[in-house]
């Protein structure tokens, strides 16, 4: 323990030498990494496990973890089918907190109560007295037309006045309505978003992908270790750390390095097999403490120094598309393990580039000795 002790406060106080050995350990590691892949082809057992499922039952509005989740081409089941829209020149358009005057959809938290009765919606909030339960087979709705991100117009269906009325109160939106894909409705379609500035191709021959109403695919996937490095180089620089709600995934796993994840091209998690199609550029919805409301410019200053790319795309996370067949009968649980089927050779070049160790003295030596997730 002395010795270890003596070997670290050395580094410590040596900022140059730490920085080559720091930068020798990772490329040995991501050297190894590679020689274990081109050793046993594109298929590869991993260590990585899934921590943590996520559904956002209303876009824009308070996540709920659950342990297991329903799989679906659109994404999880009950994932982001309900959006709140308001009237913006005399047309309907969707809510978000990017917008300062919505940002209370933060605090609105949806839950989904299923009983022998049926399904039930349950919302509350810190900024309303009571909350609201709306029966949703029983729920009289009508048709809206509104914008989506993406698309001009998609027809949905309004859930009225008393859930309007409620959600006005609790965020201050005025003219506030709960629309959502419209029950049974086979006839909905809304694809997945490419955006321009990643420069990813749809995966299988480019066809398109079903989506419900996130804003570019049907799953987000992040890692336990990017947040911890990310959290690493915030606290370096003397800003306050950020947690996982920032980004809003619906997958967790960790077993992986840091950014990892950026490599990927197919996964299997327990037995659904997974595309890992496009990164995720962040906006300034990271940029609000998801309990104060809090704005300010991190994570993305920080993301800028060391994640950005042409085009300034500051990604965290991965979007996924499932595989063909799969129909909600199939899920994934917590505790499921992840079996890395194919990396990307071309973002796994970038990965080690963008990937490389900070030059603080506190980031890549602490991970190493200090990363719980390894």
């Amino acid at each position: 323990m002395e010795i270890i002790d003596s070997a670290s406060n050395f580094y410590l106080s040596n900022p140059i030498v730490a920085s080559l050995a720091i930068a020798t350990v990772v490329t040995i590691v991501i050297i190894a990494y590679d020689v274990l892949k081109n050793a046993t082809g594109k298929s590869q057992k991993s260590t990585a496990t899934v921590r943590e499922l996520n559904i956002y039952p209303i876009k824009s509005c308070s996540e709920v973890e659950v342990p297991s989740a329903a799989v679906t081409p659109r994404g999880f089941r009950n994932d982001r089918i309900f959006q709140v829209v308001s009237k913006v020149d005399g047309k309907w358009k969707f809510c978000t907190p990017r917008d300062k005057a919505f940002e209370k959809l933060f605090h609105v938290k949806p839950l989904l109560v299923v009983d022998r009765e049926g399904i039930k919606l349950k919302l509350s909030s810190v900024h309303r007295r009571g909350a609201l339960v709306l029966d949703l087979e029983d729920a009289v709705t009508s048709p809206l037309a509104t914008t989506v991100m993406g698309y001009n117009y998609l027809p949905m269906a309004d859930y009225g006045d008393a859930v309007a009325d409620w959600l006005g109160d609790a965020t201050g939106i005025d003219g506030a309505r709960l629309v959502g894909i419209p029950p049974g409705d086979g006839n909905f379609r809304r694809d997945v978003i490419v955006n321009e500035d990643q420069g990813e191709e749809l995966p299988a021959g480019g066809k398109a992908f079903p989506m419900s109403l996130g804003d570019e695919a049907p799953f987000l996937l992040t890692t336990r270790e990017s947040m911890y490095d990310l959290n690493a180089r915030l606290k370096s620089s003397g800003e306050d750390e950020v947690d996982m709600r920032r980004f809003r995934p619906n997958i967790v796993i960790d077993g992986l390095l840091p950014w990892e994840e950026d490599s990927l091209k197919r996964i299997r998690i327990g037995s659904v097999e997974f595309h890992v199609w496009q990164r995720c550029g962040r906006c300034t919805m990271t940029t609000i403490d998801r309990d104060t409301l809090r704005r300010g410019g991190e994570p993305l200053k920080t993301l800028s120094t060391f994640r950005e790319r042409k085009n300034g795309q500051r990604n965290f996370g991965m979007h996924l598309i499932p595989s063909l067949g799969v129909e909600g009968a199939v899920g994934i649980s917590v505790g499921d393990k992840v079996e890395i089927l194919e990396y990307d050779d071309d973002r796994r070049a970038e990965w080690m580039r963008l990937g490389k160790p900070a030059t603080e003295k506190k980031s890549w030596l602490n991970f190493l000795k200090e990363c719980p997730f390894k």
